[in-house]
């Protein structure tokens, strides 16, 4: 009976989500400025679907990372009478979503426009005539 008491409170503790619209809607936010730059329509709307997955991303791995910190990187499960220690599911989501994530970053990294050209002095100017 102690055991089933156990597993009630496991089962009791209720995990937050974190992954919602607005902390995605907040890292899209951080991300557009970054390209705003970009003239051509085409490269734009691929751009503006790179960083909203990205942004779902960074998320997803947000809430995969407490949830290890919380809970810890393996689990027990049982089966019938047999116990056996597994990876945590969010280890796994985790490990998934951080690698494409950067591989969308790396993507996006290649469509980011030169930095303008700052402005010359009125100092230089008069200097290089």
């Amino acid at each position: 009976m102690a055991e089933d008491t156990k597993k009630n409170e496991k089962k009791a503790t209720k995990r937050v989500n974190k992954l919602t619209n607005a902390r995605i809607k907040k890292e899209i936010e951080f991300l557009q400025p970054m390209f705003a730059g970009i003239d051509d329509e085409d490269k734009k709307n691929l751009v503006n679907s790179l960083i909203e997955e990205a942004a779902f991303l960074k998320v997803a791995c947000f809430q995969a990372k407490e949830e290890l910190k919380k809970e810890g990187l393996t689990t027990e499960t049982v089966n019938a009478s047999q116990k056996f220690v597994k990876a945590h599911p969010s280890a796994t989501i985790y490990e998934k979503y951080s690698r494409q994530y950067t591989a969308i970053i790396h993507t996006l990294i290649e469509y980011l426009p030169p930095k303008e050209k700052k402005n010359i002095s009125r100092l230089a100017a008069l200097r290089n005539g």
